[in-house]
């Protein structure tokens, strides 16, 4: 059977994925979902009533909102940057961490002692790239919709280019406290990814609380969180399969894919756009199935001619892409460009030159690299992140057997956290008291000392001993009650109203 046979076969109308997941599929990512929401419900119920700080995530991904409103609310390095310096500004209270990667864009924000801001405010603030228009009132959200919860994440509104901002809080996810710091351990350790396993997700989530940190919106808080994700991602790693033979994006996109149409990949040429990390992966796992004549185009010529050397490929600058894609049978978009580097009019100002042959185009970037409207093109087989997603989620179906072993480690360690920052809380005001009580004692000891001075070292010593011991004693059951409490794992309420009760 030769390729363009099999082409027109296997990616027939009825046989071309799409959006809606296969009923295999979706029964798997239900059997997920229910795992997690039932894990994330015995993470709320089981310290629902001892959390000691304030924590909250705003955000979307693959499981709330379409290409169209991700793409929206995505951010490159520079803008993750600009944004937590104006974070800092407007919100210098607060701690926060921004994660934006190809399938989710997440905002952590924190507070160890104040209410946190309003999640409009929050939404707006990562909706507008600058300060006055944040306080501007031309892009209002409509606060009568309500975001998904934790248990209402893969119900896709119908999308409207003209009322985006309008209806965009409808496409969110917002979580706090403990089912923040759940979803964060599962999102580190891919059990929320599109591709479960796969290994680009811890480093992005690191990147991004390192990010954070070397621009100071970090703090006690996100420190602690982002720090035992990492820790939460190794153990799962090491003591279950989920991690075993990784599938990624590039994988996924590569095997079930573009094998899909081509019976071989040594003979096919192909041309890769960009030569970052997401270019690099893909790249691996087209030489690992065969793929011989490799093209990179790259606006920073260096960085692609590092790249081809690595898989003996060669190297053009990016004013002859179009040529380029004259010539080529398989097409890798991964660049961080803004706006589409291919459109519509130019493929059809060089597809004369292909004589009908059969493109298949893989558009793996944020916002999307190649106009979609690629795909009237008879000759064109364009695939964006989205239209990976049956794939994907079959890779999840396969390591169901995992899943829940995966998700109460989480759930252990997630009370552990909890229990954690308990206590420190607990030592906190442990140590507040006694500071507080010392500071006190210290004062009237000294203006007992002037007055009955002089003293013989013996009585002063005395005296001072007295002193210590009273308020050690005056001290000792406030201070057991507190222990006690910290070891229970008891109401947050409680340390609320000593705090209140010593003005601490």
């Amino acid at each position: 059977m030769d390729n363009d046979n099999k082409i027109i076969d296997v990616l027939s109308s009825e046989n071309r994925p799409d959006m809606n997941p296969s009923p295999s599929s979706e029964n798997a990512f239900s059997t997920i979902k229910t795992n997690q929401s039932s894990a994330s419900h015995r993470a709320k119920s089981s310290t629902q009533n001892s959390f000691p700080f304030h924590l909250r995530m705003i955000g979307v991904s693959h499981h709330s909102a379409p290409i169209e409103v991700r793409e929206k609310l995505s951010f490159k390095k520079p803008e993750v940057v600009e944004k937590l310096q104006q974070w800092r500004k407007l919100f210098g209270n607060y701690e926060a961490v921004l994660i934006s990667t190809c399938n989710r864009t997440e905002f952590y924000f924190a507070s160890q002692n104040n209410e946190l801001p309003d999640d409009f405010d929050i939404l707006n603030f990562l909706l507008h790239s600058n300060e006055s228009s944040f306080f501007s009132n031309e892009k209002s959200i409509d606060k009568t919709l309500t975001p998904h919860n934790s248990k209402e994440r893969s119900v896709f509104a119908d999308f409207n280019h003209k009322s985006f901002e309008k209806n965009f809080f409808k496409y969110c996810i917002t979580l706090s406290n403990q089912e923040a710091v759940f979803h964060l351990f599962s999102v580190v350790s891919s059990l929320d990814s599109m591709v479960l396993g796969e290994s680009q997700i811890l480093s992005q989530v690191k990147n991004a609380y390192q990010l954070a940190a070397e621009n100071g919106s970090t703090g006690p808080i996100t420190h602690a969180v982002f720090q035992t994700s990492l820790r939460v991602a190794k153990r799962i790693s090491t003591e279950t399969g989920i991690f075993q033979h990784r599938v990624s994006i590039p994988s996924v996109a590569v095997v079930d894919f573009a094998l899909r149409i081509f019976e071989r990949l040594d003979d096919k040429k192909t041309l890769v756009l960009g030569a970052g990390e997401m270019a690099e992966e893909t790249l691996k796992y087209l030489s690992d199935n065969g793929a011989k004549t490799i093209t990179v185009v790259n606006r920073n010529r260096s960085h692609a001619e590092k790249l081809a050397a690595q898989w003996n490929g060669s190297v053009f600058n990016w004013e002859k892409r179009l040529d380029m894609l004259a010539d080529s049978d398989i097409v890798i978009a991964a660049t961080g460009a803004n706006e589409p580097i291919i459109t519509l009019n130019q493929f059809r100002s060089i597809s004369p030159k292909r004589k009908g042959r059969p493109l298949f185009m893989l558009d793996l970037s944020m916002p999307r690299n190649i106009d979609p409207l690629l795909n009237q093109c008879s000759d064109v087989y364009l695939y964006s992140i989205d239209d990976l997603k049956d794939a994907c989620e079959q890779n999840r179906k396969s390591r169901l057997l995992e899943i829940p072993k995966a998700q109460n480690i989480i759930q252990q360690e997630t009370d552990l956290f909890l229990q954690e920052m308990n206590r420190r809380s607990y030592k906190d005001v442990i140590r507040q008291l006694r500071e507080g009580w010392d500071e006190i004692k210290n004062n009237e000891l000294q203006r007992l000392l002037n007055k009955c001075s002089p003293l013989d070292k013996k009585t002063e010593s005395e005296i001072r001993y007295a002193f210590d011991r009273l308020v050690n004693k005056l001290l000792h059951l406030p201070m057991e009650s507190l222990r006690n409490e910290s070891q229970n794992d008891s109401s947050v309420g409680f340390l609320d109203f000593f705090k209140r009760l010593f003005r601490l």
